[in-house]
């Protein structure tokens, strides 16, 4: 964000209710307040509403929800950076709503191919990888010795995550194929429960998600904790997860040499 205005990658995370509870507060203040970024906001949610009124019934059956093209559109603009739409519209309206559909229209293409753009954020697209389990009892799941190891990704099924998210050629030790819901909570080795997570790069990364990953099963097997809602926090956000069962809005110092699994290599 400039020193002014909202950015349109804020704009549109707060329009999705996928801002951090005081960075919303700031944001909804500065709205109440803005008329230059209420009539931006306006404008984006204007564009993509009409695009999908015009062209929805043109695609074919299997189109996933817009959840999908939108969480490629801002992982695309967070790539860029703030700011990634300047505030100030010199081009044409017409023209801006063109560019906005073209971008639109490219992350659908993507997503009927099983792909998305080159995505490195610190938690999945929702819609390529929502989280899938196994059926386990609570007893041999906590009997059994806590080695995510033994369920290493293949090859195979490694190139399969990396290509779904549209990463062609990537770096070695750079990501671990991590498991949404890990297998010693009941996850599956199902692809819609994989994703290529930064392993070291970044605030939130794979160390820091293990370290949750070895909380919430401690939790589940000492009973202070139900598996389902172990399970769906992290389906839902393991981000907000580890805030909530850590108490902190922050990574823990100690968790940050936290090592766990091996990154793909």
């Amino acid at each position: 964000m400039d020193q002014h205005h909202i950015t349109d990658q804020e704009l549109l995370l707060q329009a999705d209710s996928e801002l951090g509870m005081v960075r919303a507060a700031i944001v909804r203040n500065h709205l109440s307040a803005c008329w230059a970024c209420r009539v931006r906001k306006a404008e984006l949610e204007t564009t993509i509403a009409g695009f999908v009124q015009a062209h929805y019934n043109k695609l074919d059956e299997q189109l996933p929800p817009m959840d999908g093209p939108r969480a490629l559109l801002l992982a695309r603009m967070a790539q860029e950076g703030p700011g990634s739409l300047p505030f100030h519209w010199h081009l044409h309206p017409a023209l801006v709503s063109v560019v906005l559909l073209a971008v639109l229209i490219c992350g659908l293409m993507f997503w009927k191919s099983g792909r998305v753009l080159h995505y490195q954020g610190p938690a999945p697209v929702a819609a390529l990888t929502p989280g899938a389990i196994q059926p386990i009892s609570i007893g041999a799941m906590c009997a059994a010795v806590d080695d995510d190891q033994q369920t290493q990704v293949d090859a195979a099924l490694a190139q399969t995550v990396f290509d779904r998210y549209g990463i062609t050629n990537p770096k070695p030790r750079a990501y671990e194929v991590d498991f949404l819901i890990p297998p010693s909570l009941g996850g599956s080795s199902d692809p819609r429960n994989l994703w290529p997570q930064p392993y070291e790069a970044g605030v939130w990364n794979a160390r820091i998600k293990d370290a949750l990953e070895d909380r919430l099963r401690m939790l589940v097997c000492e009973k202070r904790l139900d598996l389902a809602t172990a399970q769906a926090d992290l389906a839902d956000n393991w981000i907000t997860a580890y805030k909530k069962y850590f108490r902190t809005d922050t990574p823990l110092v100690h968790h940050l040499a936290f090592v766990k699994d091996r990154p793909w290599e």
